[in-house]
């Protein structure tokens, strides 16, 4: 039976690396371990350096354990779909056939795509996407909005490789390149496809108001089309629907003072309902009407005359290049929906809504992670840590309840083994029933 909590478990959880903390341990359990002084940015190792060696034992744990403590992304797992009771007989029974994931303890279906003989149809999650179009290399930016007009994440285009940031997407090659990297930068991870191209050589990573994009938001390529990317809301249920989906042009315009007529280098790219700012524009102004070629109507006359770099938000389609679609609701998830799942056992049977074919006919992206971290799981990491801060030390540590000295390499053993033997005892076993 699982256990909510304990009033063992390990509670002091603020995962900053940097600083020493992880998800499992910290600088100053390793530290009260080894009776040292505190980590700090002037010892040696520096806060920073454990905070990097948790972070490697946690990855370790997490392995030898084939379960986490913390939230882990696992995306496009293929399941084979088996009919287990007929649809007409299965609404009493609950379900029509069901997939055991990989991992238990399931804290979101991220995606679930089931196959329906032409296309895939998204169960889970909220969901947008945007697809470049012919001139994608106009694009300036995308802008992922929080619901209720919380924080926003831009995400900024660069032409030029060797002025690309890592928190911007390049768009200098093709499309489907481009989208390697906008997936990459929603997820903030090393742009391993891309890298061999742009030169990066460091993870993607885009910030907010100290909160992290993917957090929030994970994105994939859609697998039957190259051009589009779709993006999953992090947030519970379908309170991702909130979010808003924006993309941004720039274009070189002239402004007349108490004129709502705009000169633009080129309107074919632009749409009416699209917000403009910059110089001499009040805000919420947007465009009217296309007149010409290089003329649109604003709905606010302009508070000056100035030519300038003007910028066009939409949340529909830039014209040639990128469309949206805003984010909806895709999931059903109840036991008389589309589906429900057994999160702890991380198995999810189907009712409403369900593939068909047989084989390689689902994929699913979730998260998954027990949400509460055991004291076994503390004081393994915490073990493992000072012994991997001992594996680099030539010196000698004293032992307070014995006043006995004990050489770096015994105490090392010592503490390998206690951590490895916890880590043995946590190890899950998975039976696969019908």
């Amino acid at each position: 039976m699982p256990v909510a909590s304990s009033p063992s478990d390990y509670t002091s959880i603020n995962p900053n690396y940097a600083t020493g903390q992880g998800f499992y341990t910290d600088i100053a359990a390793v530290s009260d371990l080894l009776q040292v002084t505190p980590f700090t940015s002037g010892t040696n190792p520096s806060a920073a350096q454990v905070g990097s060696i948790i972070k490697r034992i946690e990855g370790m744990v997490d392995e030898k354990i084939n379960r986490s403590f913390r939230p882990i992304i696992w995306k496009n797992e293929f399941k084979d779909f088996e009919f287990t009771r007929s649809p007409i007989a299965s609404y009493y029974g609950g379900y029509v056939g069901f997939i055991q994931l990989q991992q238990m303890k399931i804290r979101k279906i991220v995606s679930l795509r089931v196959w329906e003989g032409n296309d895939y149809r998204e169960l889970a999650s909220a969901q947008g996407s945007i697809t470049l179009l012919d001139n994608f290399r106009d694009i300036h930016s995308i802008i992922f909005q929080l619901p209720n007009g919380g924080v926003s994440f831009e995400l900024l285009a660069e032409n030029d490789v060797s002025a690309l940031a890592n928190d911007e997407f390049c768009t200098t090659f093709g499309i489907k390149t481009t989208n390697n990297e906008i997936v990459d930068l929603i997820n903030e991870k090393f742009p391993s496809n891309t890298s061999q191209f742009t030169g990066a050589t460091a993870s993607k990573e885009l910030e907010t108001s100290n909160l992290n994009i993917s957090d929030f938001f994970f994105s994939q390529k859609d697998d039957q089309d190259g051009t589009k990317v779709l993006i999953s809301s992090l947030l519970s249920g379908d309170d991702g629907a909130g979010c808003t989906l924006k993309a941004t042009i720039q274009q070189s315009c002239t402004t007349s003072n108490s004129s709502t007529s705009l000169t633009v280098a080129d309107s074919s790219k632009l749409a009416v309902d699209m917000e403009v700012t910059g110089t001499n524009i009040p805000a919420s102004t947007t465009i009217s009407s296309i007149d010409s070629g290089t003329t649109v109507t604003l709905s606010k006359a302009a508070t000056g005359s100035a030519s300038s770099t003007l910028t066009f938000t939409t949340t529909n389609e830039i014209p040639t290049v990128c469309s949206i679609v805003p984010f909806t609701d895709k999931e059903d998830m109840k036991r008389l929906g589309d589906f429900w799942m057994m999160s702890d056992d991380g198995r999810i049977f189907f009712l409403k809504k369900y593939p068909y074919h047989n084989k390689n006919s689902i994929i699913v992206s979730y998260v998954a992670g027990d949400g509460r971290v055991p004291s076994t799981v503390h004081e393994a990491t915490t073990k493992l840590v000072a012994a991997e801060i001992l594996r680099h030390d030539d010196q000698t540590i004293m032992i307070a309840e014995t006043g006995a000295n004990i050489s770096a390499k015994e105490k090392y053993d010592l503490l390998r083994t206690e951590g490895m033997a916890l880590i043995d005892g946590k190890k899950d076993l998975v039976y696969m029933l019908d």
